[in-house]
């Protein structure tokens, strides 16, 4: 049998070594265009790589995810996204319209999602050539569609999944075992509550600006069920970029002081599922050692603290 995908996929490897390649996923693309009778395919192009294959082609953007062959579980984001994708937009939200979704079966099985390409800048770049009232107006809009994105969901939440999520993720092997006990103490410890739907994902990538400055919110994969403050660590350190302007407006927008919001996102970055990646960064910026090093976990609140808004507005 003659398949419109070539490569072979087996392992994470493999995928991320074809994921990107315009070429290995052209005729796959035409072919769920054609089936899908949407026009565009001829012109394909890259857009931001992430953990999926995602391309822009015509006025589209086609989001492919990596099959089950990659050792990625897969299915929850697709699934994710479709479901926070279309709760977006009935919040209000403006986010890309869905044009079509499905799985198509080739030599592995691929789920898509093919979306509006919305044309704007990433507003992870944008943010740094902003005066301080663009910056203002800015966090305001995000303030704003973070009311509309975390609501309250209907859904059964257990405590014990999110703690569990967190204690048992692979990626804070980075981290000391000392670390890591440190962590699951105070998550046991921790009360999780006002659990609501979150984006989970707020970069510079996924907020866009468009020509007239309205913020589009684009890229729900990552969109779970948590705490409003496992939103704050990507706003914060991959949005802002930690500006302490847009830190600072952010942290008035939150109706906070600032001891109670390094609190909360010290809380969210423990939540997060990149936690460790969070960390890492932050550890190895403000004292320009190697994560290994570490050897107390309220150490990276005590950085935040110092370094966040070195002279906050609030006390």
């Amino acid at each position: 049998m003659a398949y419109l995908f070539r490569k072979e996929i087996y392992n994470w490897s493999s995928w991320g070594a074809v994921y990107q390649s315009i070429e290995d996923f052209r005729p796959l693309i035409q072919e769920i265009f054609t089936r899908e009778q949407l026009v565009g395919a001829e012109h394909i192009s890259h857009l931001t790589p992430g953990t999926n294959a995602v391309f822009k082609a015509g006025n589209y953007v086609i989001k492919i995810f990596a099959p089950s062959e990659s050792g990625l579980d897969t299915d929850r984001d697709y699934l994710a996204e479709r479901k926070s994708m279309s709760r977006a937009i009935l919040q209000g939200i403006h986010t890309p319209c869905i044009a079509a979704a499905g799985t198509f079966e080739d030599k592995y099985e691929f789920k898509y999602i093919i979306m509006d390409y919305i044309e704007g800048r990433s507003a992870g770049n944008v943010i740094s050539e902003y005066t301080l009232e663009q910056k203002c107006y800015f966090v305001e809009q995000l303030t704003l569609n973070l009311a509309k994105l975390n609501i309250v969901h209907g859904e059964e939440t257990s405590c014990e999944v999110i703690r569990e999520r967190v204690i048992h993720n692979d990626r804070w092997n980075i981290v000391s075992l000392n670390v890591r006990r440190q962590m699951a103490d105070f998550l046991n410890l921790y009360e999780i509550q006002n659990c609501v739907y979150v984006h989970g994902d707020l970069t510079g990538d996924n907020v866009l600006i468009d020509s007239i400055g309205k913020m589009f919110i684009i890229d729900f994969a990552d969109s779970t069920i948590a705490p409003g403050e496992y939103e704050f660590p990507p706003i914060i350190f991959e949005l802002f970029h930690s500006d302490a302007q847009a830190v600072q407006e952010f942290i008035n927008g939150m109706n906070m002081q600032y001891n109670e919001f390094v609190d909360r996102l010290f809380a969210g970055i423990l939540l997060h599922e990149f936690g460790a990646n969070f960390v890492k960064s932050i550890y190895e910026k403000y004292t320009g050692r190697e994560i290994g090093s570490l050897s107390d976990i309220y150490e990276i609140k005590r950085l935040i603290h110092t370094h966040l808004v070195p002279d906050p507005l609030i006390t």
